[in-house]
């Protein structure tokens, strides 16, 4: 069953998770520039899950912190909790240069999902000390297993950032 959400709730939403920073907008304009910055695009998937449907919205960046460098998934969720809609649900994000691990992290986000209706992601890697930052990316994927559905656990393959420039 899918929930329309109202223009309220989804503007209240995005006016917290633009002022954390973790809303990249969807103009072309803005896309243009998260590509320059070493993001990708805003990345959508609904899940079929128990009560309301669940929406997952996520964008991958790569970003310079001091000397070194950070991969990050960034996003929010709406329909969440109420019931438990996932036995599992992680973000894996990987720091790659030409397609090759340099850090991986994992973030198991199922209580917070299964809790609450709608809330931020976030999820990063340790910070990497580099002064060779040619060829870095973001990359990641979603591990997850909806509730009750018999069928084990499924894989998001998330699409990749722009390198860093």
């Amino acid at each position: 069953m899918k929930k329309t959400v109202t223009a309220l709730s989804r503007g209240m939403l995005a006016t917290a998770l633009a002022a954390g920073g973790l809303l990249v907008s969807g103009s072309p304009t803005a896309a243009e520039t998260a590509a320059r910055k070493g993001c990708s695009a805003q990345q959508h998937k609904e899940f079929a899950t128990s009560g309301y449907n669940t929406d997952v919205y996520l964008t991958l960046c790569v970003a310079r912190r001091g000397g070194g460098v950070i991969a990050s998934a960034d996003g929010y969720y709406i329909d969440g909790g109420g019931k438990r809609k996932f036995d599992n649900f992680d973000i894996q994000i990987r720091l790659e240069r030409n397609n090759k691990d340099l850090t991986v992290s994992l973030c198991d986000i199922t209580a917070e999902i299964n809790r609450a209706e709608d809330g931020p992601i976030q999820c990063q890697t340790k910070f990497f000390a580099t002064g060779n930052e040619k060829g870095l990316t973001a990359d990641g994927k979603v591990n997850y297993d909806l509730d009750a559905d018999g069928k084990g656990g499924y894989t998001w393959a998330l699409t990749g950032s722009s390198p860093l420039q």
